[in-house]
C-alpha cells in the first residue's frame, strides 16, 4: 500500500514533551469516514453453551452476544468468534522521552516511539486522553500500520524503544504482543504504560515479552476504584505483584485527585503495601491532578499534598519517590539513598544531568536500581 503524508497529528492529547508524527502508512479516513475495522481473532475468550462469548482478557469478564460491543469498545463477537477490532489501527503515534511514561530508572539513548488505539477497559473520570480512550475505533481517525511497519517507522525515526501509551494497551492485546515480538527481534525494548487491569494468564504472556511496565495504581481503596475509576483495586495489586515476581522493570504512578484519593491514611496504606509487597527499590511517582474530562470542577492537586505523600512514602522505607507534573520541584530528581546527594537532575521530562557511573552513585558508590 502506498504511503500517505499529512500534517502533524493534532488530536488534543495532553502531550507536553511529545512530538506527534505525520501519517505515513495507509490512508487516514477523512472527516466522517468509517474506517475498516480489523477482523483479527481475539485471544483469551470462551464460547458459552448459549453461543455468547465470555471474554477472559481482563477482570471485566464481558459476556456478549453476536454484534454486541465489549465494555472496552474494541472487541465484539462476529461469526461465532471474538474479534479484536482495533488491531493495526493506532489513533496516536508520537515520539516521547521515556520520562513521560513516567520511567525514571529506565534510561534510553533516545526517545520512545509511542502508540495507542481507541478504547479502554476502565472509566477514569479524570482521563486526560478521553478523546481516544472513551471512543470506539470507528470514532477516531486511525492510521493503518502492521507490527512490521511499526518497527520500520520506529527505526526510521531513530527511536530507542516502543511504548504502548496514552490509552490502555491491554485492550489491543494481540496487536501489542505482535509488536513486542517484532521489537525483540529488532533489538528494541518495549514499555507498557497500563492501569494493570488484566487477568493473570495474558499478563504472564506480556511479562515474557515486555521489558518495562509503568502501572497506574490509581488509588488505594475499593470505593475509589468503584466510584471514580469504574474498576476494582484487587486485580491491580495482583498485577503489581506478578510483574515484580517476573523480574521485569516496574515503576508505579498514582495521580492524587483532591478530595477523592489524597487522604493521608490512604497514602500511608499504599506506601506500606508497596514496601511490603514490592520492596523499597521500586520507584513511586505521585503526580499532580489537573482538571480533566468529568472532574473539571476540582482544583489542581496542592503541591503540599504531593510533598506530604512523598515524605510519608519515604518514611515508610521507599527509596525512590517522585512528584510529577510539577517541573523544577526537587521531587523530579533522583537522590542517592546512601549519601543523600542528587545523582540525576531533571526538569519535567528532561534530564539535565546524570552523574551515575555504571549505575552507581559517584559520591558513595551506592548502587541505584534500574536500567542505566
Amino acid at each position: 500500500m502506498g504511503m500517505d503524508r499529512r500534517t502533524f497529528l493534532k488530536a488534543g492529547v495532553c502531550a507536553c514533551g511529545a512530538t506527534f508524527l505525520p501519517a505515513w502508512v495507509g490512508r487516514v479516513p477523512g472527516a466522517g469516514a468509517a474506517p475498516a475495522l480489523s477482523d483479527r481473532e481475539a485471544s483469551y475468550y470462551e464460547v458459552l453453551a448459549d453461543g455468547r462469548i465470555h471474554c477472559l482478557l481482563c477482570p471485566n469478564g464481558c459476556v456478549r452476544a453476536e454484534g454486541e460491543r465489549s465494555r472496552c469498545l474494541v472487541r465484539e463477537p462476529r461469526g461465532g468468534k471474538y474479534r479484536a477490532l482495533a488491531y493495526g489501527l493506532p489513533c496516536v503515534l508520537a515520539m516521547d522521552p521515556v520520562e513521560k511514561c513516567p520511567l525514571f530508572h529506565f534510561r534510553l539513548p533516545g526517545n520512545a516511539f509511542s502508540i495507542a488505539t481507541a478504547g479502554c477497559n476502565l472509566g477514569c473520570q479524570y482521563c486526560q486522553n478521553w478523546q481516544f480512550s472513551q471512543k470506539r475505533p470507528e470514532e477516531t481517525r486511525n492510521f493503518t500500520m502492521t507490527p512490521a511497519e511499526v518497527i520500520k517507522k520506529a527505526k526510521e525515526y531513530k527511536a530507542s524503544a516502543i511504548s504502548f501509551f496514552y490509552t490502555e494497551p491491554t485492550i489491543y492485546f494481540e496487536y501489542m504482543v505482535d509488536i513486542a515480538r517484532a521489537a525483540r527481534q529488532a533489538g528494541l525494548p518495549t514499555v507498557m504504560v497500563t492501569g494493570g487491569y488484566i487477568n493473570p494468564a495474558p499478563l504472564a504472556e506480556l511479562t515474557a515479552l515486555v521489558d518495562a511496565f509503568v502501572v497506574g495504581l490509581k488509588g488505594f481503596s475499593e470505593d475509589y476504584y468503584r466510584q471514580t475509576v469504574d474498576g476494582s483495586l484487587a486485580p491491580v495489586l495482583a498485577t503489581l505483584k506478578a510483574i515484580r515476581k517476573a523480574g521485569r522493570h516496574l515503576e508505579v504512578v498514582t495521580l492524587l485527585v483532591p478530595t477523592l484519593n489524597d487522604r493521608l491514611p490512604e497514602i500511608e496504606a499504599e506506601a506500606a503495601w508497596l514496601m511490603q509487597n514490592l520492596g523499597p527499590d521500586v520507584p513511586l511517582h505521585f503526580t499532580r491532578f489537573n482538571p480533566q474530562f468529568k472532574l473539571k470542577g476540582l482544583p489542581p492537586t496542592p503541591i503540599q499534598v504531593l510533598e506530604q505523600a512523598r515524605a510519608i512514602s519515604r518514611k515508610a522505607g521507599l527509596k525512590f519517590v517522585y512528584t510529577g507534573n510539577v517541573p523544577a520541584h526537587e521531587g523530579n530528581h533522583t537522590w542517592c539513598p546512601g549519601c543523600g546527594k542528587v545523582v540525576i537532575e531533571r526538569l519535567g521530562f528532561q534530564v539535565l544531568r546524570n552523574d551515575l557511573a555504571n549505575g552507581t552513585c559517584p559520591h558513595c558508590k551506592t548502587a541505584i536500581p534500574g536500567r542505566w
